[in-house]
């Protein structure tokens, strides 16, 4: 299968893939969209369908990428519309 890499602004990827609220907790960050990476939070996030998560980055830069990674995560979004096999898709904040 062929990866195809694409990039979407933040308003963008909220309209075509759209977020779900957090509803372990509640956060001002992202529009409560952000679950963090432990507890039952990160439960949720691996217990969901890999197309359907994404991945908040960074070090020095921010950015979402598509799909469950651990490296540099600061958190993840989880999708009511999963982004398809074989996209990679970053969104740049």
């Amino acid at each position: 299968m062929e990866t195809v890499d694409s990039t979407l602004n933040y308003e963008e990827r909220v309209e075509k893939y759209k977020p779900i609220q957090n509803e372990i907790s509640n956060s001002d960050s992202f529009d409560n969209t952000l679950f963090e990476t432990f507890g039952e939070e990160l439960e949720l996030v691996r217990n969901s369908k890999f197309s359907k998560v994404w991945t908040l980055v960074g070090e020095t830069d921010s950015f979402i990428i598509s799909g469950y990674h651990f490296v540099n995560r600061i958190g993840y979004f989880i999708t009511e519309v999963p982004f398809t096999e074989g996209e990679n898709i970053t969104v740049e904040l």
